[in-house]
């Protein structure tokens, strides 16, 4: 297979992984009955380690597609990491034994807009900060699990790279420490909670995951919001399938799934805040993530997807002319490799990272995205100019997006090329306004926006009207 990795060939990959899950699952409770000497229950081992064997399944099958993956998993425990000021402070306010528990919500908002919203809702919601739990110094019990990666189990050699990569790979949260966990976990508060919301922490939180079960065993119902881009447009998302399977609701940023009903159902997040301060004189370029690792299968994530964007990338800015100052914001950890791009008549740095992504959206004349992720979907909902450009030779999405998105190309928004992509900003003369208030462009990003960028001012009361909803049922 081509290490491109263009649409079709990636969803194949794809679909072979989520068929290797119910493997991914066995074996681990396999390696935690090895382990520990006592076997889990397999329901609540897939609950709380799904996130974990999910992408693990995905780096096996790019592995086995020639897709080489510098990716180490990180076996030992984690720690309990300090609280931060702001959780500190939400936490203070509401009633603690409001019905409904909030922990890590997807809110881009500030902490005053935060905080106010915790006061006026406590009625109803409280907002708690991530489970925590100590669970000491230990070391992985690698004798059992090199036992469990030497047996042969299946003539399939996926599986049994599967195999090696659970036993010797996978979490001592998941494994040494299964059993405590779960012991722990039916004790804890939050497993008597009748909802139990989140954006972030059923991925990030092995704890969090553990009392999610004992809660949802108990009758209660866990609630998972949409935290990021892909979900609803990409042809196949693992945090989409991730989440809605986790989830009694799963809810969106505006989409629907006829497929799995009213579980899957809209409900807005906060707006970021719009401009405010001095507005920039130049635009504004946030770049993907840079990585020469596999993580998991989704695009604008493979290394060569990244590669190519990159070429993309470089390809728009030495095709700019006369243009405002360019500011790029990299995603990630590492940071665009600014050292490739050739000589242009174009001011371009790097962003000082001096104040969050949206609100230097929000100050920024245009806004360029290299990729589809999560900031075009946020800087199309704050209506800032956005102009986006990718190849689609590794990129289409969904049929039921397709039309919403090929309307914003046809407008505009969205490029098939950098090189395109900066002939369109060059006949816009230094003035993107006059093109992003047109009525066609509006138009178009409406409706998008609707479908799957459904941010409000007014989501405090879409929550407590639909929380109070699942409260009267």
């Amino acid at each position: 297979m081509s290490e491109l990795y263009g649409p079709v060939q990636l969803n194949d990959s794809i679909r072979r992984s989520r068929g290797l899950l119910p493997n991914a699952v066995g074996l681990l409770c396999e390696l935690i009955a090895e382990v520990t000497g006592r076997a889990p229950e397999r329901e609540r081992v897939e609950h709380v380690g799904r996130f974990w064997l999910m992408q693990a399944c995905d780096r096996v099958v790019a592995e086995s597609d020639g897709i080489s993956s510098s990716h180490a998993d990180a076996v030992a425990p984690s720690s309990p990491s300090s609280l931060s000021a702001r959780s500190r402070l939400l936490e203070r306010f509401g009633e603690r034994n409001a019905a409904v528990c909030v922990v890590e919500p997807y809110l881009k908002v500030p902490i005053l807009t935060e905080l106010s919203a915790a006061v006026r809702a406590r009625r109803v919601m409280h907002w708690h900060s991530t489970p925590r739990v100590d669970l000491g110094v230990s070391a992985a019990k690698t004798s059992a699990r090199q036992s469990v990666a030497g047996r042969s189990s299946s003539s399939d050699r996926l599986i049994e790279v599967l195999r090696t990569r659970v036993a010797l790979g996978a979490p001592m949260d998941l494994v040494e420490h299964h059993h405590t966990l779960s012991e722990w976990a039916e004790r804890h508060p939050m497993a008597g909670l009748r909802l139990l919301y989140t954006a972030n922490a059923h991925q990030s939180s092995t704890p969090f995951r553990f009392v999610s079960f004992s809660q949802r065993r108990r009758g209660g119902k866990l609630l998972v919001h949409q935290h990021g881009g892909g979900y609803g447009i990409d042809e196949q998302h693992l945090g989409e399938d991730c989440d809605i399977a986790m989830s009694d609701v799963f809810y969106t940023w505006g989409w629907g799934r006829p497929d799995v009903g009213s579980r899957v159902r809209a409900l807005p997040s906060a707006l970021p805040p719009r401009r405010k301060g001095k507005r920039r004189r130049g635009y504004l370029l946030m770049s993907l993530p840079v990585t020469s690792h596999v993580y998991r299968l989704q695009p604008f994530l493979m290394p060569s997807h990244i590669e190519l964007c990159v070429n993309e990338t470089i390809s728009f800015l030495a095709g700019m002319s006369n243009s405002a100052p360019i500011t790029i914001r990299s995603s990630g950890s590492q940071s665009f490799p600014m050292a490739r791009i050739p000589d242009t008549s174009v001011e371009v740095h790097t962003d000082d990272l001096s104040e969050s992504g949206t609100e230097a959206a929000a100050r920024s004349t245009l806004v360029i995205h290299n990729y589809l992720g999560t900031s075009w979907l946020e800087t199309l909902a704050m209506n800032v100019p956005t102009i986006c450009f990718f190849n689609p030779d590794i990129y289409a999405p969904r049929e039921a997006a397709r039309p919403y998105v090929d309307a914003l190309a046809r407008v505009g928004v969205i490029h098939h090329s950098g090189a395109d992509a900066a002939k369109f900003v060059n006949q816009l003369n230094g003035n993107p306004d006059a093109w992003w208030n047109s009525s066609e462009v509006q138009e178009a990003r409406q409706a998008f926006v609707a479908r799957y960028a459904n941010f409000s001012d007014d989501w405090l009361q879409a929550w407590s009207e639909e929380f109070e909803r699942l409260l009267a049922e």
